[in-house]
């Protein structure tokens, strides 16, 4: 039976999400993702997903990841939480393994979007630094003005001190914006 443009989208978005859990190397989903695109029947999709595990398998291999990411979070928070005596014993590394959880209906993936008040704090924050960066550089500009009044009126050389008006407080800065990169923010 020949296979519909629907058909060989579903086969893609089956693979990529194999490859997503790890099932499928980026070299794997790449050559599966052309056959699939190229593939005339419904016979040569099959043949491309026939040795992954079908799509409820994903949604219970999703669960189980995030209830060890759960478990995990808690001991860290509870570890954290208490003092922990020299005379106590060692905490448990891991749970007992569970068996997988019954198959779950698909439910549609969302995005992680900040709240309201975290988007804010950071744009707020954005501001802030722009804000901190306009400041810097304009006093800098009337400091090498009148450097540069004071080299054109006076005698001799004029040490450029305008640099430590702006050198240490640019690190700071500096040092901030990178903090907003590195926490994948947009910068200011």
């Amino acid at each position: 039976m020949r296979a519909s443009d629907v058909d060989r989208e579903a086969a893609v978005t089956l693979l990529r999400d194999h490859h997503a859990v790890g099932r499928l190397t980026l070299a794997e989903f790449n050559e599966r993702m052309g056959a699939a695109y190229e593939a005339v029947t419904l016979g040569e999709l099959a043949r491309l997903i026939a040795d992954l595990p079908p799509p409820e398998h994903l949604e219970a291999d999703v669960e189980v990841i995030r209830a060890r990411m759960a478990y995990e979070v808690a001991r860290t928070r509870a570890t954290l939480a208490r003092p922990v005596a020299p005379e106590s014993p060692p905490a448990a590394s891991w749970p007992t393994p569970r068996p997988a959880p019954a198959p779950v209906r698909p439910q549609v993936r969302r995005e992680v979007v900040p709240t309201h008040g975290e988007r804010d704090g950071w744009a707020a924050g954005a501001r802030a630094l722009r804000a901190a960066w306009t400041t810097l550089n304009a006093i800098t500009a009337l400091n090498v003005v009148i450097w540069l009044l004071v080299a054109v009126a006076g005698t001799g050389v004029v040490y450029f001190w305008p640099v430590w008006v702006y050198g240490p407080a640019a690190a700071v800065l500096g040092s901030i914006q990178m903090v907003y990169w590195r926490h994948g923010r947009s910068s200011p």
